[in-house]
């Protein structure tokens, strides 16, 4: 049996166990009895639990984007194992279309492995026995949101204070709602009327960046020396001084 399998057992018979004791952590222990193991047999795949929970999400992560639906996206990986403890396997990928980023497709088939597994993931977003497994979510998807926000600059100058803010704010916005939906809503996530929002952080992103700089006309020796290109000044969003 390969070692992809052996993780997948233990991968079931977790998601399978957490919704069985929603108050209580689940125990090295508690997955060899389930699984009719030797509990060292678990540490041959994972060195705690915690790490089991990761390799989960990031598992379902690697399986979806070798889909043929992203085989043109660019695949992301995490930048170093010093962060992560998978750092080969993708969790993220652009689709970039027409100097733009069409990342629906992305975030609806994720958030479809939330919905397929509802029970587990309303409990490990919400339960103190386990790691934080959104505070690992946000630390992993800001460098890749803020090279979304450097994407859309196209060269041009912004504080980085500004770009890390706009990263930040939309991985909370993305992440943020969808643990508030699984853990606080009964409702189905994939409502027809929410289908053309998949894309929406990525959308205002764009707009965000683009409405903080402004159209200069150059003048002077400039104009005179052939150099008619206006050029983007950076003012800031919503100021016109």
């Amino acid at each position: 049996m390969s070692k992809a399998s052996v993780r997948h057992k233990f991968a079931q018979a977790f998601m399978a166990l957490v919704p069985l004791s929603p108050t209580k952590r689940v125990t090295v222990t508690d997955l060899s009895k389930h699984l009719g193991i030797d509990r060292k047999t678990f540490y041959n795949y994972f060195d705690n639990i915690d790490q089991l929970m990761i390799w989960i999400y990031r598992d379902y992560l690697a399986t979806m984007l070798n889909d043929e639906r992203f085989a043109r996206w660019n695949k992301v990986c995490p930048p170093s194992a010093s962060f992560d403890p998978f750092p080969d396997l993708p969790f993220y990928a652009r689709n970039i279309e027409d100097r733009s980023l069409s990342q629906a497709e992305y975030f609806k088939t994720m958030a479809y492995h939330w919905e397929n597994h509802r029970q587990y993931y309303s409990i490990v977003f919400s339960s103190t026995c386990y790691i934080d497994l959104f505070d690992y979510i946000v630390a992993l998807f800001l460098p890749p949101f803020r090279e979304d926000v450097e994407f859309f600059l196209d060269g041009r100058d912004m504080p980085t204070v500004v770009i890390d803010f706009l990263a930040e704010y939309h991985v909370m916005g993305v992440f943020g709602r969808l643990r508030y939906h699984y853990t606080q809503t009964n409702k189905f996530i994939m409502q027809n009327e929410i289908d053309p929002f998949w894309n929406y952080a990525h959308i205002v992103m764009r707009e965000s960046v683009d409405s903080c700089y402004e159209t200069i006309e150059r003048h002077g020796l400039s104009r005179f020396l052939g150099m008619n290109d206006s050029v983007s000044r950076y003012r800031g969003l919503g100021r016109t001084d």
